[in-house]
């Protein structure tokens, strides 16, 4: 939570946090090919937040194809902004079935490679 909401304060972090894991126990994010993106909206935190990073060794965290989470990518909205929330989860979705794209974003070596592979994925 910290990487997305980098000034919030604990209360604000521990409401966005139990708002996500509320929206995982309807069902799992990890939504196949190594992906999860856990998410949720709240009204205690403004526009849209992101963070990802790669998951090593999350052997109970599969997806419905059986593939273990290999990258995880967190996305918090407010709940007025369900428009773009949906539209960040679909991008996400259609950049890792861009299987070049998403190994690429498997193997970014830090933050910059990771967000210049993101960069490239919006260029036609």
């Amino acid at each position: 939570m910290e990487l997305a909401l980098p000034d919030a304060d604990p209360a604000t972090l521990e409401t966005v946090f139990q708002g996500v894991l509320a929206r995982e126990a309807v069902s799992s994010t990890a939504i196949g090919d190594g992906l999860a993106v856990p998410h949720g909206r709240t009204n205690v935190i403004d526009g849209i937040h992101m963070a990802a990073g790669i998951a090593e060794g999350v052997e109970d965290y599969l997806a419905p194809d059986g593939v273990p989470v290999r990258l995880c990518v967190l996305v918090v909205t407010t709940e007025a902004e369900a428009g773009v929330h949906l539209k960040a989860l679909g991008r996400l979705a259609r950049i890792m079935r861009n299987h070049p794209l998403r190994d690429a974003l498997f193997g970014a070596a830090d933050a910059a490679a990771f967000a210049a592979v993101l960069a490239r994925s919006e260029t036609p």
